[in-house]
């Protein structure tokens, strides 16, 4: 009951600063603007690819991380959780660079109709643009919270979490006079990326072995695979389609084929071992799912 306290206690102040901090958001968001509501629209759209994606990579390699921290096996935590990182930021970041090029279209396809003017449109795409930076970050971090987790330290991700939360606070203030909702949503997703380096940092001094450099190096190929991919894709999907309507999905299609089949075929150009990690992990996880 002692440990079940504890490690509760933690969670719970988790919970609590996050709380805080949207209450400074929704209040740093301009009265009558409509940017609260395009802030939480577009936080909608950024943590879909999130639940989608990175959940589902991190649902499959949780245990694995638990039972080698049981079995005492350093090596074996550090393996699963160098692969679920690379794999989570693997699928994320193409995911976040599509967001951040189609924003405008996603949301006039899936919103603009009825009393949802193209005003209301262009302001939740700026806020999807801003928060569609950090949807990497985003995903990596929560992966990498699941590793200090797994040996059921709560105390460490509660303060890297209020880090996260006061840099999210500080950077809103900043941003938030020159770029309004844009500002409010970058600031998120620039908390996200720097606080998830900070986390991978803090992993490697508490689980000596953990490779930092190698998973950093893997993520800077896909950085630069997603640059190339997003900038086609860009270039594609502006002459396709409208921002609203059947345009819009006929844009969002084009774009993301494009983009998605650029990527992938970059990091098989640079012969990224990820992609043939990916393939042997989704067999298995559909068989766990079926049984």
């Amino acid at each position: 009951m002692k440990r079940l306290l504890r490690l509760s206690g933690w969670t719970l102040g988790y919970v609590i600063a996050n709380q805080v901090t949207i209450v400074f958001i929704r209040n740093l968001a301009d009265p009558g603007s409509g940017d609260a509501r395009a802030y939480f629209v577009a936080f909608t759209f950024f943590v879909l690819p999130h639940g989608l994606l990175a959940v589902s990579i991190a649902t499959t390699f949780a245990p694995e991380m638990a039972r080698s921290v049981t079995r005492r096996d350093r090596a074996g935590f550090c393996d699963q959780a160098s692969l679920g990182i690379r794999l989570v930021a693997l699928l994320t970041l193409p995911a976040g660079v599509l967001l951040f090029v189609l924003r405008r279209a996603i949301v006039g396809a899936l919103l603009q109709h009825g009393t949802y003017t193209a005003a209301d449109a262009d302001n939740a795409s700026r806020a999807l643009g801003g928060f569609a930076l950090g949807l990497v970050g985003f995903s990596v971090y929560l992966f990498v919270l699941r590793g200090f987790y797994a040996h059921q330290d709560t105390r460490t991700p509660f303060v890297v979490n209020v880090v996260q939360n006061a840099l999210n606070i500080v950077l809103a203030f900043v941003l938030v006079g020159r770029h309004g909702i844009l500002g409010l949503a970058a600031a998120l997703a620039i908390s996200y990326v720097v606080t998830a380096l900070w986390a991978l940092q803090v992993m490697s001094y508490k689980v000596p072995g953990f490779p930092l450099r190698a998973i950093l190096t893997s993520v800077w190929r896909m950085v630069v695979a997603g640059a190339v991919a997003g900038e086609a894709a860009w270039l594609v999907a502006s002459s396709v389609g409208e921002d609203a309507g059947a345009g819009a999905l006929a844009r969002i299609v084009v774009g993301g084929a494009v983009g998605t089949a650029l990527y992938v075929g970059i990091l098989a150009a640079l012969r990224a071992p990820e992609l043939g990690s990916l393939r042997s992990v989704l067999p298995s996880r559909r068989r766990a799912t079926v049984l």
